[in-house]
């Protein structure tokens, strides 16, 4: 997690929300530029947009800025995945190519801040086979619910921590727990996610060796 980054900003609020002007992307710009934070703001209200956010203006900010980005998604989530501005759904394994695409042109080094409720959900996205195929280096998110004011806090004192240099895992999630009053708001590493996927496909393999030797004894 080290401070050679852009923050790559896809926001996607509710038609509520973009109406009366409450954008937690838009909030999160002007920290950054106070920061002096590279960044880059993408407002996707469909999934033409987002397709758009997501891959050719990744490319340009990359060559424009020459860091590693970490994208920052701010929209609507739950366990099933996340909502745009138009109401469509994008699940998290429709999501997930997206975000390989991104790790790979990044040289593996991926950050990913789910700005919206049950955006740790995203997690799932690493459960991979085959480690060339995870989507991202670590993911950032909650499983609760989370007011868009708490994530815009949580999220600018995160990127402060690391642009400042600080990669210590247990202060930044510390960090962003008091900032945002969310006890299970943390940090995953996406080849450990990887590493427990496998595992536990190995472990339920080998259980089933077993029943089936034992004539399915469960």
């Amino acid at each position: 997690m080290a401070n050679n980054f852009y923050v790559h900003i896809v926001e996607s609020p509710s038609p509520d929300e973009l109406l009366n002007d409450i954008t937690e992307g838009r909030a999160l710009c002007e920290f950054l530029d106070i920061a002096r934070i590279p960044y880059s703001y993408n407002l996707a209200v469909d999934s033409d947009r987002f397709r758009i956010a997501m891959t050719y203006r990744v490319e340009e900010a990359m060559d424009e800025f020459c860091k590693i980005p970490i994208l920052h998604l701010s929209t609507h989530g739950n366990k099933q995945g996340i909502q745009l501005t138009d109401q469509s759904m994008l699940s998290w394994s429709e999501l997930a190519p997206y975000l390989q695409d991104i790790h790979r042109y990044s040289d593996g080094k991926l950050g990913v801040c789910m700005s919206c409720c049950g955006g740790a959900y995203g997690i799932q996205m690493a459960e991979e086979i085959q480690k060339i195929n995870l989507p991202y280096q670590w993911i950032a998110g909650s499983f609760s619910e989370i007011d868009l004011r708490d994530a815009a806090l949580a999220y600018a004192i995160l990127y402060r921590r690391l642009h400042c240099g600080i990669d210590d895992i247990s202060l930044l999630v510390q960090a962003i727990r008091v900032a945002s009053g969310i006890a299970d708001f943390d940090i995953w590493d996406g080849e450990l996610v990887q590493k427990a996927y496998v595992q536990d496909i190995i472990a339920e393999e080998i259980l089933e060796r077993i029943r089936h030797k034992h004539g399915g004894i469960p």
